[in-house]
């Protein structure tokens, strides 16, 4: 069975047959993400969820306040999963998510500065408060491990999720039609990237996610861009290196604009 980013049976898989690249090595790095959003939500009494979290739960939600040792039990089942899986697959569980965390960090490093390099290339300014969220003053430590816990939920709703639902829906027509991969791949390929950072970007808006009660800022189109252009950058992270790599830059880059680091610094 080929390894990556998905199994042989889904089509589009990782172009490379690393493990560390795959499902079970980044989720099982994004359980520290996840714990922290868990701790986060308790600090801070629940009152602020994270979209992506909220979207990938509303099934739970019936249950009421159940739902959420639910979900916790759920996140937990799956992180053993992922380390049976890595176990099964001869790769050592602490090798592939300090690995998937180095990494994750060098990509919020370099997310910045092609984000900036992308905003000046379209020639659009992100409005003061969208792209810097630190306020000079220490951030309390609940608010900071929900932006970076998450970060992780988002990259399981909207990378994992989104963009495979994205990839199959424009996929599974083209095939019908009689295209061969040369065309339906790099089509599906496409719309998985574009599709998925439309919804992410779109998601962060209050039009769009104030009837999860998660919040949402109004509209700004250099906010909105600045939006747009992380998802597509994230996107190809989580297509190269996995969804671990990409939450961990997600998590670190959140953290960093949280703590007051301007990315506008490198101009």
């Amino acid at each position: 069975m080929k390894r990556g980013l998905y199994t042989q049976a889904d089509d589009h898989a990782a172009p490379a047959d690393d493990p560390l690249t795959g499902v079970a090595a980044g989720y099982l790095a994004m359980l520290p993400l996840l714990a922290a959003y868990e701790w986060g939500l308790a600090a801070t009494g629940g009152a602020r969820r994270n979209v992506g979290e909220r979207l990938l739960t509303l099934a739970f939600e019936p249950l009421g306040e159940p739902a959420a040792w639910v979900r916790r039990a759920l996140w937990i089942a799956a992180g053993l999963a992922a380390w049976l899986a890595l176990r099964a697959a001869g790769t050592r569980a602490r090798v592939a998510v300090s690995r998937v965390f180095l990494e994750g960090l060098v990509g919020a490093v370099v997310l910045g500065p092609l984000l900036v390099l992308g905003m000046a290339l379209l020639g659009v300014h992100a409005p003061g408060g969208a792209a810097a969220a630190g306020s000079g003053a220490p951030p309390p430590l609940g608010e900071a491990a929900l932006l970076a816990g998450g970060a992780a939920w988002e990259e399981l709703c909207f990378r994992l999720a989104g963009y495979g639902l994205c990839f199959v829906l424009l996929a599974a027509p083209l095939r019908a039609l009689g295209l061969g991969e040369r065309w339906t791949r790099p089509a599906a390929e496409a719309s998985g990237l574009v599709g998925s950072s439309a919804l992410f970007a779109l998601f962060h808006l209050a039009r769009f996610s104030g009837w999860l009660g998660a919040g949402g800022a109004r509209f700004e189109a250099g906010h909105f861009t600045w939006l747009c252009l992380a998802g597509i950058l994230l996107g190809l992270v989580f297509r190269l290196r996995g969804p671990g790599v990409a939450a961990w830059s997600h998590a670190l880059f959140n953290l960093g604009l949280y703590l007051g680091v301007d990315p506008d610094v490198i101009t």
